[in-house]
């Protein structure tokens, strides 16, 4: 039970430590820009899924998003973390729908994709007033898309949203200047040996070697 506590300490510490970093970017949960690789291995419990992801991949077995196991993969530069991926298996539609809305409650949708097509929404929410056009155009292209287990969902944080789309005419223009801080979320639900899986990316699109020099996240171990 000690030993317990103690953990438990060293982990409040060491989160409060975090915290107290300047101009941090909040990928996900606690995790945040700049968090060193080291750390991270000290605190979970990681293996390598290069093999899955990319060279220098971390992963972490039985996470869980709004009640659903997934695995958690972490992607470093120059070993600091600068992504977040999710990986889940996907049962059936409603599961789908549920990750989307998920999503949505801190991210607003600026495009959606399959193989070949895409819907631009800051695009056609711009040309499109009557709202019943706009919602069937989503809903038919998302319906096609899910027959053959093949979306793709890109997101901006909400604050980010109202800044970007305002002086944006479509998505090719969202990240165009856009704040060093904004935050973006991908959602792919594709299929894959009979498994209809969903991927969940948390990225920062202006994220550099330069910027992690200049805001470092430094624990003390």
């Amino acid at each position: 039970m000690k030993r317990l506590t103690l953990l438990g300490l060293f982990l409040l510490l060491s989160t409060s430590s975090i915290a107290a970093a300047a101009d941090q970017i909040r990928l996900y949960k606690q995790y945040i820009v700049g968090m060193p690789k080291a750390y991270l291995q000290k605190v979970h419990k990681l293996e390598d899924c290069a093999a899955k992801y990319e060279q220098g991949t971390l992963c972490m077995q039985d996470h869980f998003l709004s009640g659903e196991n997934a695995e958690i993969a972490f992607r470093f530069l120059n070993d600091r973390l600068v992504s977040i991926v999710l990986m889940m298996p996907l049962d059936d539609v409603s599961k789908i729908k549920k990750m989307f809305y998920v999503l949505k409650t801190q991210f607003d949708l600026v495009l959606i994709e399959n193989d070949k097509e895409r819907l631009d929404i800051i695009e056609i929410s711009a040309n499109t007033f009557a709202k019943k056009d706009f919602t069937k155009m989503i809903a038919d292209f998302e319906n096609e898309a899910y027959q053959k287990h093949n979306i793709k969902y890109t997101f901006i944080s909400k604050d980010e949203f109202k800044t970007q789309s305002r002086k944006a005419h479509n998505f090719s223009e969202v990240f165009k200047d856009a704040p060093i801080k904004m935050r973006a979320a991908t959602y792919r639900v594709g299929s894959k040996d009979g498994q209809v899986t969903g991927t969940i990316s948390f990225i920062v699109p202006g994220i550099t070697q330069t910027y992690l020099n200049q805001n470092p996240v430094v624990e003390d171990f």
